[in-house]
């Protein structure tokens, strides 16, 4: 999924092409510079606003954001370079920064620094304060020249703070040192035009004929390998046996600005500045995918703790219904007697089948120091016979996998389908196997106290209700959807519960059903969007277009179900045809009505409940207008 990024000091869009490379979503940009604004929305796109509108009253229309980036220097170092005379300027700066992180709690926040910024008492007090708010920093000077090998003096202080909520600590990419460019590979061939040749010649110092920078010291300029970023006199060039100025275009090289970036250089010591106090576009893409990692990370960590738990949860409510005496150990997950002998059972599911082998003969050496006769390795995966049996052999352990887990759990339908729910792979073609060793007789099933129509009907309408109403409707898909879908990704919501979605779901590895394939190949998805409607009334509209907002293609995740109590409006419909006309995003509005025949269609096992989705889907489709 992509990360939301809000940056501040935008300046000419280097911080925002550095995030988008990296495949985040930049919702929205400020900057104090008008013209800088103007050539942002030629360069980028219109998402950006001025700097001075950010405030409280102003911050309540912010999106959700995931990043809060901001060019330093751009945004307010000379504010705070200047706060000893304008103190208010300070605390405009610090309390801009601490509102954003009040209102919108953003997960990770990066900062593109002057060195001299960390001196400053101003921006101390400012880490101060966000290390309070539960943030932990780390800041790296990085070369640009040994980071990217283009030809320039170049460091600059990248800070990055990461909130402790994550669990995680954030590490900055390693550069290794690129070979360096030569100045011939970023000098323009063209003929430039005179403004660049006008040199004062009688303050260059040569020593070679070679192609090379000349770079301004002891107020003299002398030839250099790199060109020096300092804006007290602008780099010449030796370019073809003339001394010139450097163009901004070479300039603009020396960033990594793509060579289809339309400059200003109506103004050209403005265009100088813009581009020399600017962020390496490239050394900000890799610091990106490195924040983009580190929440990756997390997802995936909270995910696999709620698939750990979820499968622990499972087998429990398994070993509860054939027998009473179920015990937690600290050296194992269960232990229950059976005809008088004590079984101790380790539970494990692991992300992928890579290394699975290694994993579990690490399980079996740790279930070991129990010294039990009857240890049971439970694999929420497909383990192979020859596994099993080398465990068996070399431990004495035997390992209960994913086909011995679908047949024991046949008989209760309500946890054979959360099981299968957990998994990330079809589960159509597998064999299923009796467990070594047999353990428990067959069972009378216990019925469910109250159906799932009977716990949907039972929740009252209402903003209230909310959170009873997602609860049982993620249940109800899990139950109905479980063999397609994995994942279940329940999203945590803001203080206000705006700008983020309910759920979201990944499409199996390995599924062959109509209504899948399809949206997989014709509308480029692996991800589905669910959000949850506890309205009195019928959606409308607005909740169409709140919905969209979460479907980006670049995130596989073009596709969204809402479902809410007596489902959709006729505009609500107009509109989902409309955001499948004009931008291929395709939203699906259920019922409570819709989710009870889901319900009876798996029951009755008649019929894939697949089938619900692409009769839905034809219809759209055969009806949609131009």
């Amino acid at each position: 999924m992509e990360n939301k990024v809000i940056i501040l000091g935008a300046g000419i869009g280097a911080m925002t092409m550095g995030f988008e490379n990296a495949g985040c979503s930049v919702v929205a940009a400020y900057e104090k510079d008008r013209r800088a604004i103007e050539l942002y929305k030629k360069n980028i796109g219109d998402e950006i606003n001025e700097l001075d509108q950010l405030w409280a009253s102003n911050l309540e229309d912010m999106p959700d954001i995931d990043i809060l980036a901001c060019d330093f220097y751009r945004a307010f170092y000379r504010d705070l370079s200047i706060a000893g005379r304008k103190q208010k300027n300070a605390r405009d700066v610090n309390n801009v920064i601490k509102l954003i992180l009040d209102y919108r709690m953003p997960k990770i926040i990066c900062f593109f620094i002057p060195q001299a910024c960390l001196k400053l008492k101003q921006f101390v007090q400012l880490l101060d304060d966000i290390n309070s708010r539960g943030y932990n920093y780390k800041y790296k000077l990085i070369s640009t020249e040994q980071a990217t090998g283009l030809p320039i003096v170049e460091k600059r202080v990248y800070l990055v703070a990461i909130h402790r909520s994550l669990d995680d600590a954030f590490e900055f990419p390693y550069f290794d040192e690129k070979k360096m460019l030569s100045p011939e590979e970023i000098l323009e061939n063209k003929p430039v035009e005179e403004f660049y040749r006008n040199v004062n010649h009688n303050y260059v110092s040569e020593i070679s004929t070679k192609d090379t920078f000349f770079c301004w010291k002891q107020n003299k300029y002398i030839e250099s390998d790199l060109a020096d970023t300092n804006l007290i006199k602008i780099p010449l060039v030796r370019n073809k046996k003339v001394i010139r100025k450097i163009t901004h275009r070479e300039l603009a090289r020396l960033k990594n600005l793509p060579d289809d970036y339309r400059l200003d250089t109506r103004n050209k010591a403005w265009m100088y500045r813009q581009l020399m106090y600017a962020p390496n576009i490239k050394i900000m893409e890799q610091i990106a995918s490195e924040i983009g990692n580190t929440l990756k990370r997390n997802i995936l960590q909270k995910s696999n703790m709620m698939r750990e738990q979820t499968f622990a949860e499972l087998f429990r409510r398994y070993l509860i219904t054939k027998c009473k005496n179920i015990a937690e150990e600290k050296l194992c997950d269960f232990k229950c007697n059976v005809d008088g002998k004590d079984i101790c059972f380790e539970l494990k599911i692991y992300n992928s089948d890579y290394a699975i082998e290694k994993n579990i003969k690490r399980a079996c050496e740790r279930l070991l120091r129990l010294k039990g006769e009857n240890l049971i390795l439970v694999i929420g995966n497909i383990v192979s016979k020859e596994i099993k049996a080398n465990c068996f052999e070399t431990y004495g352990i035997n390992i209960w996998d994913v086909k011995n887990l679908l047949w024991l759990f046949e008989e209760y339908s309500d946890i054979k389908n959360e099981f299968i729910s957990l998994l990330t792979y079809s589960v159509d073609d597998l064999q299923l196997e009796i467990p070594e060793p047999q353990l428990f007789e067959e069972k009378q099933i216990e019925k469910r106290e109250r159906t799932w129509e009977e716990q949907l009907k039972d929740i009252q309408p209402g903003k209230e209700f909310f959170k009873e109403y997602e609860k049982i409707c993620t249940e109800i898909l899990k139950n109905v959807l479980g063999e397609y879908l994995s994942l279940w990704a329940v999203q945590e919501h803001s203080n206000d519960g705006l700008y983020c979605f309910d759920l979201c779901c990944k499409i199996k590895n390995g599924v062959n059903q109509d209504f899948f394939n399809t949206i997989q190949n014709y509308f480029n998805t692996k991800y589905i969007v669910f959000e949850f409607k506890n309205y009195k009334e019928k959606i409308t509209q607005r909740e169409i277009y709140t919905t969209e907002k979460y479907l980006y293609k670049k995130a596989l995740r073009s596709v969204a179900i809402i479902v809410s109590r007596e489902g959709a409006s006729r505009n609500a419909l107009s509109a989902t045809k409309g955001c499948l006309r004009e931008n291929g995003k395709l939203i699906l509005c259920l019922s409570d009505k819709d989710l009870n025949e889901l319900i009876r269609i798996k029951e009755k096992d008649e019929q894939p409940t697949a089938e619900f989705f692409e009769a839905m889907l034809d219809d759209i489709l055969i009806h949609l207008e131009k």
